[in-house]
């Protein structure tokens, strides 16, 4: 099986949760927060779930029964996150039918995509899978690598996104084309003294000056 990773925008997108114990608790909070519109079905919830109704009011729908058929319809993404095996493979078989990619917790026959191990850093995402083989050898390696991410990253994605803008969207810098706007980003990206003058310009409100300092240069 060779998966093909990509990163999915879910805002404002209906997400369906099979299942409300503390598993599908940290998956249903994940999902808040990357702005979904959750859907829970669960005969029994975990207590907790109360709290996240509270913050999460108008985005998240709580319904406190059995999975029934047609649960999932209009979800762009399934979770069942239950440990009865039938009623995963009855979710599974549902969102075959409706082509609606499922995710089974901890039962990769019964599922169409994995979810990596992951932490964020303001923009940044590190994720890493073992394509269902170990999410416990997935979650150590993830821990490894954060120990590399560099101080300040959060601060130097927002000046490379301000940069970018800038490129493309200032008439100050108009005469640059896609191929200078490519190395230019590059050289910059790459330089630890740039990137730290860069997170000094985001906090001074100095970024095109930065810019227009780095061109002239």
């Amino acid at each position: 099986m060779i998966l093909y990773p990509a990163m999915i925008n879910i805002e404002n997108r209906r997400v369906t949760v099979i299942g409300a114990g503390e598993v599908a608790l940290r998956k249903v909070q994940d999902l808040l927060d990357s702005g979904a519109h959750v859907k829970v079905v669960s005969p029994q919830f975990h207590a907790d779930f109360n709290v996240l109704k509270e913050i999460f009011e108008d985005r998240l729908e709580l319904t406190q029964r059995q999975y029934e058929k047609g649960d999932i319809a209009d979800s762009l993404l399934v979770f069942s996150a239950t440990d009865d095996a039938e009623a995963n493979k009855a979710v599974f078989e549902d969102a075959l039918r409706l082509n609606i990619l499922i995710n089974a917790v901890d039962d990769p026959p019964n599922c169409s995509f994995f979810v990596p191990s992951f932490t964020r850093r303001g923009d940044l995402i590190l994720a890493v899978s073992t394509s269902g083989a170990s999410p416990a050898f997935a979650a150590r390696m993830r821990r490894e690598l954060e120990e590399h991410i560099p101080n300040g990253v959060e601060d130097s994605l927002i000046g490379l996104r301000m940069l970018r803008e800038l490129l493309k969207n200032d008439d100050d810098f108009k005469g640059i084309d896609y191929y200078q706007r490519g190395r230019l980003l590059n050289k910059i990206t790459n330089s630890d003294s740039m990137l730290d003058t860069l997170i000094t310009a985001v906090h001074d409100d100095s970024v095109k000056e930065f810019l227009q300092f780095i061109i002239s240069d």
